[in-house]
């Protein structure tokens, strides 16, 4: 599970970054924004101490509204269905139940 992510500073609105996981596969969306701006990718800190930068792999993660202007808030809730970067973060943002 990750513990601290890369926040597009469009998106910053709290102290935290929503993921809705009641939204997959054709519904999925992204509440909050992830950051783009590390070659395409975004910085994640995780539970067992390590550490990554996700190089994000859908073309609608690093277009508009995704990435950072400094400027415009981010739209929360960019319908992306099927967005496999989506998936990614869904994946790793809750402990699977055994």
């Amino acid at each position: 599970m990750w513990v601290t992510i890369d926040e597009n500073p469009d998106s910053v609105n709290d102290a935290a970054f929503a993921v809705k996981m009641d939204y997959q596969g054709a519904t999925s969306l992204w509440q909050d924004g992830p950051a783009t701006y590390h070659g395409g990718g975004c910085g994640f800190s995780f539970a067992d101490g390590h550490a990554e930068i996700k190089k994000w792999r859908d073309g609608r993660t690093v277009s508009r509204p995704m990435i950072a202007t400094y400027a415009y808030t981010f739209p929360f809730g960019v319908f992306q269905g099927n967005n496999k970067d989506i998936a990614w973060v869904q994946e790793r943002t809750t402990a699977r139940v055994q």
